[in-house]
């Protein structure tokens, strides 16, 4: 390795957050990956998807302890009247600071990136609908509200934020853009800890419907989730949200923080396109220069958590992209979370990173539970039942529209 690289701090993650159909934190998740279970509920809203469970809104804040009273009299006033996406934002945010030991810890030095753009689209929607048969009675914080910085400033008052904060946006592949943009703050020098959210996509029949009319939603009545099988028939929408704390490893051993796993690698690319269709050669870049970043060979990864959005066109150039990249020789195993989960887009990459470290550290790979015909017999797919498997190097995908194609490998830690 050169120099350079050995100059660079390595960067470690102390905390977890999670909101999904499966799971109310990541305790719950790691079970719940383990067993395969599968978050579909058709019969929960107007349209199928993954739904997250009926819920006290900000419960998780109102079990606070005494000493803690602050915070919760903070997120009654603060979170109250803020969109869904807000609120669960920062009910993943407290989950994964209380992990990392931040909670009530002067945060001068804590970065906040929050993935995604256009988040609140069913809020904004309500709320014109509304306006329009009452104008009197909008809402006086909608301003502040319906833009996506909306979740900065509701973060950072919360939580007594006063580091950079900011938004990324990468639609369908801005959970890995944060962890992207997260670690050239942390190797940069400018921060020291970062908090990252990835928030629910908080959809309604507009979005549903752009998307049904790309080809690309699959919400008939009898929607199946199924990435990498020849019955794939387009995504299924997921609601969800996760949290990650990364810092630099000297940040984190300073402070006695608990190490979960390690980012050794990040990378960004264009297909210089803008359409919705996918680019092999892009998808196979984004994996090579994620490889060259945490100077590792191919061989080296052994779990890829895939983009597999489960739509036909998406999961062929996925596939070849890997052949591409890993040859015929020494190929990950592989499983895609969606499968799961849905496409939780904005947090969709955040949460498949939570999903690889709670695999690295419990010691398995989840199932692909629907995967009967696999489009790819000569990859090597996690079948119905978990694998006990010991993770050293694992590379998760997100791919978006519009050509942004994203990879980070997250390794088991090692002093």
């Amino acid at each position: 390795m050169s120099s350079a690289v050995n100059a660079r701090p390595r960067l470690v993650i102390t905390g977890l957050g999670v909101r999904a159909s499966i799971a109310n934190n990541a305790v719950e998740l790691a079970v719940a990956l383990r067993e395969g279970r599968c978050g579909l509920s058709p019969g929960a809203s107007d349209w199928p998807g993954f739904w997250l469970p009926d819920r006290e809104p900000l419960a998780s804040f109102m079990a606070l302890s005494p000493e803690q009273a602050p915070l919760t009299l903070r997120a009654q006033r603060v979170l109250r009247s803020a969109p869904l996406a807000s609120q669960v934002a920062a009910e993943v945010a407290l989950e994964a600071l209380q992990q990392a030991g931040r909670l009530g810890a002067g945060n001068d030095d804590l970065a906040l990136i929050v993935a995604g753009n256009n988040i609140h689209q069913s809020y904004i929607q309500t709320a014109h609908q509304r306006f329009l048969q009452q104008p009197d009675y909008l809402n006086p914080r909608y301003a502040v509200n319906f833009v996506d910085t909306g979740i900065v400033a509701a973060l950072s008052e919360l939580f007594n934020l006063h580091g950079p904060g900011f938004t990324v946006g990468g639609s369908a592949a801005s959970g890995n853009l944060a962890l992207y943009q997260a670690a050239q703050l942390l190797r940069a020098g400018a921060t020291p800890v970062c908090l990252c959210i990835g928030p629910l996509a908080d959809f309604g029949a507009l979005e549903r419907c752009a998307f049904a009319q790309l080809g690309v939603l699959n919400d008939e009545p009898d929607a199946d989730c199924r990435p990498f099988d020849r019955q794939h028939a387009g995504f299924v929408f997921g609601q969800g949200s996760a949290a990650l704390v990364l810092e630099t490893q000297d940040h984190a051993q300073q402070r006695g923080a608990t190490i979960l796993a390690e980012l050794s690698g990040v990378s960004l690319n264009l297909d210089g396109q803008q359409g919705a269709e996918p680019s092999v050669m892009g998808e196979a870049r984004a994996m090579r220069l994620t490889l060259a970043d945490a100077v590792l060979e191919p061989v080296a990864i052994d779990y890829l958590n895939a983009h597999g959005t489960s739509t036909p066109s998406g999961d062929e150039a996925e596939c070849a992209a890997i052949r591409e990249v890993f040859g015929t020789v020494g190929r990950p195993t592989i499983n895609a979370t969606k499968a799961l989960l849905g496409h939780c887009l904005f947090a969709a990459g955040l949460l498949e990173a939570v999903a690889v470290v709670l695999q690295i550290q419990h010691g398995f790979l989840h199932p692909n539970p629907r995967l009967e015909e696999p489009i790819a017999p000569d990859l090597h797919f996690v079948g119905s039942v978990a694998e006990p498997t010991l993770i050293h190097h694992a590379l998760s995908n997100a791919f978006s529209f519009g050509g942004i194609n994203s990879s980070v490998i997250i390794s088991r830690y090692f002093c």
